[in-house]
């Protein structure tokens, strides 16, 4: 995929149930933002690899509602959910806002969901605090939630979303030992209102902090899922802090790695998320490691979960995809990393 292709593609913006090691009851952690989530479980990549959603005792109706589809991540969710739709044999709708600033066409999206009638939601919300009118609509209604991607501040889901407070941890020990002579270094960070990237920051930054005294974060700045703005913003920093040694993101398009600028290019460089181009980027070493953030199955387990949900079955309160194993050079084409991708001919539908 070619930089101006994305960049302009980004343009706009961000049965039973797995089993896994059980850490405590209860849901997601609301905006304390330096604390992992209080998972239920923790599926391994193998587990989730061996995951099927259990079949539909009838023909529910689910809505998948998205942040955005605007970028491979949640292309990436909306296949995830219509696999387990399909497997499942439940309708799948899906809506979609425009971004990490739109909550109120995600209220009036939800409106619409729950008048053309829905029996359960996957929900990424857009923002922690200006989506919770949208939930409440639903738990007004008893309609099952199942939030993916990101928080809302709001008890009522369940949730089904990769820890993105141990995700900037196990960054920052990726990032030592790319660079592990320490130095100052950038690290891109997303939506300013965004839960995801807040706590991704918050993970790294505390463990710099308590573990690598050699390395400073000496910049961290916000943006929007937009790579043109965080090259832009990027430039800035290399500007005012020209001796890094070291640049990490929060997001592979936070800018896109090709899009780097020389000499900085060469530096060791770490980030989070998998598409096509972040794979060409990979293999040919403008990424040293990446953390996968597991949209297919945030999308396919949000659905088994929902299905399993209005089949009478418990399911886990917060389950929390893996972030590990990273996917550098030597496991790009792997199962694993294979499967943060779809085919090239999808293309979701909303209604």
């Amino acid at each position: 995929m070619k930089r101006v292709v994305l960049l302009c593609a980004f343009a706009l913006l961000g049965a039973a149930s797995v089993a896994g090691a059980r850490t405590g009851a209860g849901g997601p952690a609301g905006t304390d933002f330096h604390a992992p989530l209080n998972c239920s479980t923790k599926p391994t990549a193998q587990q989730l690899l061996s995951y099927k959603v259990p079949k539909a005792k009838k023909r529910y109706q689910i809505s998948l509602m998205e942040v955005s589809l605007n970028g491979y991540y949640y292309v990436l969710l909306a296949y995830g959910a219509e696999q387990a739709a399909k497997q499942a044999g439940v309708d799948l709708r899906i809506t979609a806002a425009s971004g990490y600033t739109t909550p109120a066409i995600q209220l009036q999206q939800a409106e619409d969901v729950i008048s053309k009638g829905t029996d359960g939601v996957v929900f990424a919300p857009v923002d922690i605090n200006g989506s919770v009118p949208a939930v409440n609509k639903f738990k007004a209604r008893k309609i099952p939630v199942v939030q993916v991607s990101t928080q809302v501040n709001s008890p009522y889901p369940y949730t089904v979303m990769q820890d993105d407070y141990l995700m900037g941890k196990a960054l920052a020990d990726q990032m030592h030992k790319l660079a592990p002579k320490g130095g100052e270094g950038i690290f891109m960070a997303g939506p300013s209102n965004a839960t995801w990237s807040r706590k991704r920051v918050a993970g790294f930054e505390d463990q710099v902090k308590a573990k690598y005294p050699d390395m400073k974060v000496v910049d961290a700045p916000t943006s929007l899922v937009d790579p043109g703005e965080a090259l832009t913003k990027l430039t800035a920093s290399l500007q005012a802090h020209p001796k890094i040694t070291w640049l990490a993101s929060v997001d592979y398009s936070l800018p896109v790695p090709q899009a780097i600028p020389s000499p900085y290019n060469k530096l060791p460089y770490a980030t989070m998320g998998f598409d096509p181009n972040t794979q060409k980027a990979v293999q040919g070493g403008f990424v040293k490691t990446t953390l996968p953030t597991d949209a297919y199955y945030m999308g396919y387990l949000g659905v088994g979960t929902v299905v399993g949900l209005l089949n009478g079955q418990e399911e886990p309160r917060v389950q929390c995809t893996p972030y590990l194993p990273g996917i550098t050079k030597a496991n790009a084409t792997s199962t694993w990393a294979q499967k943060q991708l779809y085919p090239a001919s999808y293309k979701p539908k909303t209604g």
